[in-house]
């Protein structure tokens, strides 16, 4: 085994505190003081808390043995070892212990298997809250400087004597010039407040009177409205913010020096979902 470093920081005793903390593995390179640190001048506080909530966690959910062992001869498969006798090498070289590719492997299975039994139930509420934030649309725009212009601008494109698309490359100062001024599919809520107000209650083909939005005068027209589906992906997106939340939360929490509530009832719904 390699010897730690020698230069070690020395406490009020005179004596050097033993490097105890590895970076190389087998090679202690830190000692606890050192560690703690870094952790506070370098902000690794919240990061090392969400790491030991969600090691916590994991560690608590279980797994059926027979899709443990398929998780991890697949983790394993991908990584070009198919012959168990060349797993302590693989693991050796890595710095790795048993326990640690069993987690590796089955992490993420452990994870969607509580999240879908504890947040499933709250997926529309959560749906039906961000809404407004999934919708998205797709708009035509022009941006200039002045108030006249804005108006003949827009007074060519109502009378059908020139469209957005010859316009923007000529007149328009934001990033729609290079679009040929269209833009979307984006969020409805990513938009200038006064912009999303009017594509929210406009409809398709809408073009808006000219407007100011910060500096630039306006000229819009809505060109699709795409509202969000409570569909599969959506779905795992809710589930997983909510989850996020929870973690986030807890990891909170830990850092106030608070006690941590007991992860029984969340596991417990686990077991509900075992029962036949």
């Amino acid at each position: 085994m390699s010897t730690p470093r020698d230069t070690l920081p020395e406490p009020l005793s005179g004596l050097p505190e033993p490097a105890v903390v590895e970076l190389p593995p087998g090679r202690p390179w830190l000692a606890l003081s050192e560690l703690n640190r870094l952790i506070r001048q370098q902000g690794q506080a919240r990061p090392l808390a969400r790491a030991w909530v969600l090691d916590q966690l994991v560690h608590a959910i279980p797994l059926p043995i027979e899709e443990e062992k398929a998780l991890m001869a697949a983790f394993l498969e991908r990584r070009g070892i198919s012959d168990d006798d060349h797993v302590p090498g693989w693991l050796k070289e890595r710095g790795l212990v048993f326990d640690d590719l069993r987690i590796l492997a089955t992490q993420k299975r452990r994870l969607q298997r509580l999240v879908r039994c504890r947040w499933e139930d709250e997926v529309e509420v959560r749906f039906l809250q961000r809404k407004p934030e999934l919708d998205q649309v797709v708009y035509s725009l022009l941006r200039v400087d002045s108030e006249d212009l804005a108006a003949e601008l827009h007074h060519q494109i109502a009378e059908g004597e020139a469209d957005f698309d010859a316009l923007a490359p000529l007149h328009s100062e934001g990033p729609e010039r290079h679009c040929r001024g269209q833009i979307g599919p984006l969020p409805l809520a990513a938009g200038h407040e006064s912009m999303v107000s009017r594509l929210r209650r406009g409809r398709p083909g809408q073009l808006f009177e000219p407007f100011q939005a910060g500096e630039s005068w306006v000229v819009l027209r809505l060109e699709q409205f795409l509202p969000a589906e409570l569909n599969e992906p959506t779905r795992e997106r809710m589930m997983g913010e909510l989850f996020e939340e929870w973690l986030e939360q807890r990891a909170r929490l830990l850092l106030e020096g608070q006690p941590l509530p007991p992860l029984d009832a969340m596991l417990a719904l686990l077991q509900e979902d075992d029962s036949p």
